[in-house]
């Protein structure tokens, strides 16, 4: 009988989750999640009226536009930088078959920290539902690794942007 830590996987599942991007999708996985459960802890940004516990990514967003600088750092810059050239693509399903949307690019009229905090949802539901992240026929595999790295600064940075969504992320975590 297969243990709790060691159960039987398909040969593709140990294929993907024994590549070379598993610790970046590992460590993005973790990131988002965390900063997800810091804002849903925090009543500023929990989605009012929904009864579930959902963050309010916008309102997060919308509180910090004006704080969030994009040349903070070197990092974030290229970070930023990046999205606005590559922004992820949206999976959706259209007359039955499954596509990718075009991009959406950043197009001025909303704050630069929503459009952002709005993409790296996308690029979360990609990973998470198994939309384009590893091992799949794509021209540039390395767009996936640049979007969740490059995902993580623009997270990072957020967080420092707020001490009790911050308090809320390390809450219970030994540093």
């Amino acid at each position: 009988m297969p243990s709790f830590f060691d159960p039987p996987l398909p040969e593709v599942i140990r294929r993907i989750a024994n590549s070379a991007d598993r610790r970046i999708a590992w460590e993005f996985f973790v990131f988002f999640s965390r900063f997800e459960y810091a804002l849903k802890r925090d009543e500023r940004y929990l989605k009012p009226g929904t009864g579930r516990a959902e963050p309010n990514w916008g309102r997060f967003g919308a509180d910090y536009a004006e704080a969030f600088n994009s040349d903070a750092s070197p990092e974030l810059a290229a970070a930023v930088r990046y999205y606005l050239k590559s922004p992820p693509w949206k999976q959706l399903r259209e007359n039955g078959e499954m596509k990718w949307s075009e991009p959406n690019y950043h197009d001025g009229h909303e704050p630069l920290l929503i459009w952002l905090l709005s993409v790296i949802r996308i690029v979360r539901n990609n990973l998470f539902h198994g939309g384009k992240f590893p091992l799949i026929p794509i021209s540039d595999p390395s767009r996936d690794r640049d979007l969740l790295a490059y995902a993580i600064a623009i997270l990072d940075v957020c967080l420092r942007l707020d001490q009790r969504v911050h308090n809320q992320f390390i809450d219970g975590i030994d540093e």
